[in-house]
């Protein structure tokens, strides 16, 4: 699955008008929050995978995935991913000239 970047949410919010409005930082600051836990949830994923490749591989082709720490963490990553493509796609919904933070 191809992450939601920052940059791409950024675009997103500057072509519906709110650049650098209190919607733009919350949601940037949202974004950039979800995209370091990604990065080190994937670290870790990383680790996990890389430790069992200095072993001998007589348990299969991935034996990472049997891992119940690995497990857990890749769905954290699966989570993260999706609530990126939430965001993205909220923030593809909003109006043009639509401010929730001003009255």
């Amino acid at each position: 699955m191809r992450v939601v970047t920052v940059k791409a949410i950024a675009k997103e919010l500057r072509e519906r008008g709110h650049y650098l409005d209190e919607l733009y930082q919350i949601t940037i600051a949202y974004a950039i929050s979800l995209h370091v836990r990604y990065c080190a949830v994937d670290a870790e994923c990383d680790a996990i995978e890389a430790s069992y490749t200095l072993e001998e591989n007589s348990f299969g082709s991935h034996p990472w995935e049997d891992d119940d720490r690995w497990a857990a963490l890749d769905d954290e990553r699966s989570d993260i991913e999706d609530e990126l493509d939430n965001l993205f796609n909220t923030v593809i919904g909003f109006e043009y000239d639509c401010n929730p933070f001003k009255k």
